[in-house]
């Protein structure tokens, strides 16, 4: 347990809010002396005397008020747990990063009013503590505990504590028992791996890993997606898709289409649906696999030209994978109606040179207005 890492800043978990069905756990605040002198008072005779009131009762609300004051530029890590419905403080519970606990396997604490005691509380204050913790990447949690102190001991059992046989010498005040809540089994770690397919073969459970993916994202706003007309835009001919394991993480499709630029026909990917899972960003998702798709527009020879349209804000995005930005017109068919002409010059226009066709122009982008010759995608 003993560590010699520098001890962490505190007020990682103090500066954190945890809630669960009945409880809120909350930075302790200077109101909540009251109650926490209540729990001094509370303690069993067999607490050492240094954890009870003296014989002059402090210290006294106005101490504890005062010692969660001068902590407050140094946030404790213990919690205040209160009801999340009436707001009445209970107790606290939270971690320990000296003493027993150590900068990378601290120590569970809790203590709650003796008159909501059995009402599962404890048990369900603690649990919101160690997800937190489980979610830092805190493998080992360490809680000491009286060998009297049953209530406390049946809470730690309840959590996955288990005595350490590392136990503190017993005194007149009883025997400490040290638990410890040894590390959680790491799954294996999931394979990611990238597949483009032609839609027309889309697997069942490939297009259902697709609804999840675009579900996850657009379902509130948009409905749910339809693989055959995404939202009003065509629908992609080829699909480039992040899996890992199971779950489709990233997509980036495209369409084939020959298009007019100026005097000139151009046969592009016209992209779309590109997206990465909430979960997923700030990864490197987005980048690779949007690598993949441009690998697959290089190897078809049905296509010179990448193209797409897409908001301002990940105009960079794009050029950082290669995409770069033109200017011009563009006409589309109406995604509302389809005998209408929307045109537009304003929205950001990029395109990215494929040239597997020997015929491409050299990854020239001709010059000219442009008529997608159908809706966007």
């Amino acid at each position: 347990m003993n560590s010699t890492a520098s001890a962490p800043a505190r007020g990682a978990l103090g500066e954190t809010t945890l809630r669960t069905d009945r409880l809120t756990l909350r930075p302790q605040v200077v109101a909540d002396a009251e109650v926490f002198h209540r729990l001094w008072s509370e303690r069993d005779d067999r607490v050492p005397p240094h954890r009870r009131l003296d014989t002059t009762g402090h210290p006294t609300v106005s101490d504890i008020a005062a010692h969660i004051a001068e902590e407050r530029d140094r946030r404790s890590d213990l919690l205040s747990v209160h009801d999340a419905t009436t707001g009445e403080v209970y107790g606290y519970c939270g971690l320990i990063f000296a003493g027993k606990g150590s900068a990378d396997e601290p120590e569970i604490a809790f203590e709650l009013l003796s008159r909501v005691h059995n009402h599962g509380y404890a048990t369900e204050a603690a649990r919101a503590v160690l997800e937190w913790s489980d979610a830092e990447g805190y493998d080992r949690l360490w809680a000491s505990v009286w060998d009297w102190n049953v209530a406390s001991r049946r809470v730690l059992e309840k959590l996955g504590f288990e005595d350490s046989g590392d136990d503190l010498p017993t005194g007149e005040h009883g025997r400490m028992i040290l638990t410890v809540r040894a590390p959680r089994p790491k799954p294996a770690p999931v394979a990611e791996h990238v597949i483009t397919v032609e839609h027309g073969a889309l697997s069942e459970s490939q297009t259902a890993a697709l609804r999840d993916l675009f579900d996850s994202e657009y379902r509130e706003t948009h409905g749910e997606w339809d693989p055959d007309r995404p939202y009003g835009y065509s629908p992609a001919d080829v699909h480039t898709m992040i899996f890992h394991g199971e779950v489709a993480v990233a997509h980036v499709g495209f369409q084939r289409r020959v298009i007019r630029v100026g005097e000139l026909t151009v046969a592009v990917a016209g992209t779309g649906g590109v997206l990465v899972h909430s979960d997923w960003r700030s990864r490197g998702a987005g980048r690779r696999v949007m690598t993949h798709a441009q690998h697959a527009m290089r190897d078809d020879d049905r296509v010179e030209f990448g193209y797409l349209g897409c908001r301002e804000e990940v105009v960079s995005f794009y050029q950082r994978t290669g995409w770069s930005r033109v200017n011009a017109v563009e006409r589309h068919v109406s995604m509302i109606d389809t005998k209408a002409t929307v045109t537009s010059a304003s929205g950001p226009i990029l395109v990215f040179a494929a040239g597997a066709n020997p015929d491409a122009r050299a990854g020239q982008w001709p010059h000219g207005d442009i008529d997608l010759n159908g809706t966007p995608w």
